[in-house]
């Protein structure tokens, strides 16, 4: 269920008193009103500073720049949708990085590598040493399957920390490790990490959102491109199955190697009393989409996302969107 997560805590907060002479009713109010002030001005110092670089734009999605520890720089994609954070294969040979093989269960080494930059950093905020997939990204972003990057950070370089995306002003702001749990200003939805499916890795999920007025559970993915795609489990949950029926159809160059989904549209999706879109677009998955066997409702993305400040907190699972 979602969380609305103001809560209830103990503040020591300094209220002013105004000496005027208002009848005793109406000071009674107007202190009460100055008290909860006081209570909201105190929760939100509780949420930690967040240090913030610009946003970059690579093929329309969110990147970031990172500095390794000798100086040399890489344009790495925000990637919520995905648990492992991938470096290209030719970008770390350029820079003469150490690639380790990476060996398989079996004892038997696959074919791609693995890498640790140490001392990473998000303009003045250390990521400490990142551990990186290393793979032939190139070939796919030549082919227009993949965002033009030299590699994706997953979401668990953002482990206990909070992550703001800001689309309004372009900025991606972070916090540093946390090792408390801070409020949420208003209502926010409950992070959870299952599965894709029965035997795929571990993504976030979010609550909070509603399609045409009813709650459903979604991942978060920074890179799939569209508004909000239902999954084949919850289409009649949602009275969706006329709308599955479109024969309208998009190509989603940047998900599953470059899929279509078929095209429908929402009422509305919003999230808590906050309306993303109204006469919104809304996707179904065909067969060659990857979907997670009924475990959540949903994916959302870009299109849902963009002119929005979304807000991920990794250490208290909290999600919101302003």
């Amino acid at each position: 269920m979602p969380v609305n997560a103001i809560g209830v805590r103990r503040f020591m907060c300094w209220t002013t008193r105004i000496s005027l002479p208002l009848t005793q009713t109406y000071r009674s109010y107007l202190t009460a009103m100055i008290v909860l002030a006081g209570i909201t001005v105190c929760s939100m110092a509780q949420v930690p500073a967040l240090k913030s670089v610009s946003m970059l734009d690579c093929s329309g999605l969110p990147c970031v720049d990172i500095t390794l520890a000798n100086g040399k720089h890489l344009k790495m994609l925000v990637d919520t949708g995905n648990a492992s954070s991938m470096l290209d294969l030719t970008k770390a040979k350029e820079l003469g990085l150490d690639l380790k093989p990476l060996v398989g269960p079996d004892g038997k080494p696959y074919p791609n590598y693995l890498v640790t930059t140490i001392g990473t950093r998000l303009g003045e905020t250390n990521l400490g040493d990142l551990k990186m997939l290393v793979v032939e990204l190139l070939p796919s972003i030549e082919k227009g399957n993949l965002p033009s990057a030299d590699g994706l950070l997953s979401y668990r370089v953002f482990k206990d920390r909070i992550l703001k995306l800001d689309y309004k002003v372009q900025q991606v702001s972070l916090s540093d490790v946390l090792t408390k749990d801070v409020p949420c200003p208003g209502f926010c939805g409950t992070i959870t990490f299952p599965t894709f499916g029965k035997q795929g890795p571990p993504i976030v999920v979010a609550t909070g959102f509603q399609l045409n007025g009813k709650p459903l559970t979604v991942q978060i993915d920074t890179l799939y491109t569209g508004t909000m795609l239902i999954y084949p489990t919850s289409v009649k949950k949602f009275g969706l199955t006329a709308q599955q029926s479109s024969t309208k159809t998009r190509l989603f160059r940047f998900t599953d190697g470059g899929v279509e989904m078929i095209e429908g549209a929402a009422l509305k999706e919003s999230f808590g009393t906050n309306d993303l879109k109204e006469n919104a677009t809304l996707y179904f998955a065909t067969p060659k989409v990857h979907t997670p066997d009924g475990m959540f409702d949903g994916t959302v993305g870009h299109e849902l996302l963009t002119g929005h400040v979304v807000t991920l907190d990794f250490h208290t699972h909290h999600f919101w969107i302003m």
